[in-house]
């Protein structure tokens, strides 16, 4: 068995044998290179013997020897005659020959890929048809492998990008996904971020907006509090503002509240007042928006306590935001609904979305004006609580049933009396409680007074 196993090795070919010593190769790689480059400079063409034959022979030479940098600089000199002579065809089979080549070391297809995206951003800038074969090269040979992560971001990023200056969005989409640059350890945070940001702008452009917001739960809000980031962090939120303004559930105009203000809050755009004031004034709009809940009531009350000196300079925002945290019933049309309707950003997303935050908007005013109601009356008639909103009675009630469902909204209608009960009957164990405690508060009131009582005849001696 030991004697197979010697034969087999002996027989495995001429490349096997040779690869077993490291040898050093650097003097005979560098004449290797100057003979060819003589050559190429008598005959100046590559399909003379002493020119690429001549290179490819050292490199296997230098390869076996196992002499990464011996082998590194003739395949450079090999694919830099290629890039010099404008041959590009010739440049991608090559390339594609020596990183193919049995035991090609990393360092050696790390150089190949650098020559080939340095001949891609350089001269290849105006010949779209040879960048892109030689981009689609340069993709192939880093598949599968993990050292050439930030290669392959960056080529698959630029090919991307060839296909959406054609149009191609779908296609353009669909190969950024191909890579997962939240698990590549060469990439740097930023580069990562950035990289993410571009397959979610892709993402939404070609409508795919399920796999948009997929991809966004990849960022991480915390890591974009960092100062070197402010600037993908406000590109990351103008992404999530652009997605959210195109959803129909009643969370967007929150979300969006909660976007604008992440922008507000960030270091370059409070320099900028004009930034800032955009911010903070449609945070305002899209929280007064906002269906209500105990998040955005929060995030109401923070604003106005925390924010009162910028709000300052935002009078319609402040004015508009005040009116939605008092226990008041608020008359509509507001005396600011001109402004309010005509923001931009209410505006940004289309003159459909713009309707519908229209309507919304008068939608977040009737509610508002049914829960002050519920505070104020136990029970009322059905034409008064439609007079107090400034509705119908069909609407009034169409209204008080949404709250009822879906806000938590207590209210019973009698439709043939006409009156609706905004007041919760309490069960017979809950009365019985309430009167006991009554009872007894009573009692310890007069149990007080009769001490007292005591205590000033004691005291005068009745």
């Amino acid at each position: 068995r030991k004697a197979r196993g010697a034969f087999e090795f002996a027989t495995m070919g001429d490349d096997s044998s040779q690869a077993t010593t490291k040898k050093d190769q650097s003097a005979y790689a560098a004449s290797v290179v100057a003979e060819a480059r003589a050559a190429l400079a008598a005959t100046g063409s590559l399909d003379d013997p002493a020119v690429l034959e001549a290179l490819l022979a050292g490199e296997k030479k230098c390869r076996l020897a196992s002499d990464a940098f011996a082998t590194r600089s003739i395949a450079v000199c090999i694919v830099e005659m290629c890039r010099e002579r404008g041959e590009w065809e010739r440049l991608n089979g090559l390339l594609t020959t020596l990183a193919k080549r049995r035991s090609q070391s990393k360092v050696v297809i790390t150089a190949l890929l650098e020559v080939g995206i340095g001949a891609v951003e350089g001269e290849l800038g105006g010949e779209p048809e040879a960048r892109e074969k030689l981009l689609v090269t340069l993709n192939g040979i880093t598949e599968g492998k993990m050292y050439c992560e930030g290669e392959r971001a960056k080529t698959t990023r630029l090919l991307a990008e060839m296909k959406e200056a054609r149009g191609e969005v779908s296609e353009a989409a669909d190969l950024m996904q191909t890579v997962n640059a939240e698990t590549y350890g060469s990439l740097s945070k930023r580069e990562k971020v950035d990289f993410i940001l571009e397959q979610i702008r892709l993402m939404l452009a070609k409508g795919d907006r399920v796999r948009a917001y997929i991809v966004s739960k990849k960022v991480q809000r915390k890591m974009l509090e960092d100062g070197e980031l402010q600037d993908l962090k406000i590109r990351f939120y103008r992404l999530m503002i652009e997605y959210h303004s195109r959803e129909a559930d009643e969370l967007a105009p929150f979300e969006l509240a909660q976007h604008y203000y992440a922008i507000y809050q960030t270091q370059c755009v409070k320099d900028d007042p004009d930034q800032w004031h955009a911010a903070l004034s449609s945070c305002c709009i899209f929280l007064v928006l906002s269906e209500h809940s105990p998040a955005a009531s929060d995030m109401t009350h923070r604003v106005l306590a925390n924010d009162a000196h910028d709000l300052a300079e935002c009078p319609v925002a402040k004015r508009v935001l005040e009116l939605f945290v008092r226990d008041e019933i608020i008359a509509y049309p507001l005396a600011d609904q001109d402004a309010v309707e005509s923001h931009p950003a209410l505006a940004a997303a289309g003159p459909e979305v713009h309707r519908d935050f229209k309507t919304k908007f008068h939608t977040r005013v009737v509610q508002h004006n049914v829960r002050v109601i519920s505070k104020y009356y136990r029970q009322l008639r059905v034409p008064r609580l439609a007079q107090l909103l400034g509705l119908t009675e069909d609407d009034a009630e169409r209204h008080v049933s949404h709250m009822v469902s879906n806000l938590g909204l207590y209210c019973k209608i009698d439709r043939p009396a006409g009156i609706a009960r905004f007041a919760k009957p309490k069960p017979p164990e809950e009365l019985l409680s309430d009167w006991a405690a009554d009872i007894s508060k009573m009692l310890n009131l007069v149990e007080m007074t009769c001490h007292l009582i005591n205590k000033e005849m004691m005291i005068h001696k009745l």
